[in-house]
């Protein structure tokens, strides 16, 4: 039985690491840069940021060609209801101290 890494093409970009090898270290910095060497074979680029308000890291796939943002983990949306959460957390903290 196939591995959930190798039906998704990741077994090829080091997942097998995380699935179960616990004495061999991962480096992502490597994992990373071959993630983004697959994309670029199928015309997407990836780009990884941490968001300002939120703190979260937030991935893009982007197209190739034009540059637009194809999908982005998470969401725009989510990542402004995750501030206004923190918003309303601390306007709470505020009022009950």
């Amino acid at each position: 039985m196939p591995s959930p890494h190798s039906e998704t093409g990741l077994s090829s970009l080091g997942a097998e690491n995380v699935s179960g090898k616990a004495d061999q270290k991962l480096d992502v910095g490597e994992v990373v840069e071959r993630i983004r060497t697959q994309m670029q074979t199928l015309q997407r680029d990836l780009n990884f940021s941490v968001d300002d308000s939120t703190g979260q890291v937030v991935v893009q796939v982007l197209d190739g060609d034009s540059g637009k943002v194809v999908r982005q983990i998470p969401s725009e949306d989510i990542l402004r209801l995750a501030e206004r959460l923190d918003e309303m957390r601390s306007l709470l903290f505020e009022a009950t101290a």
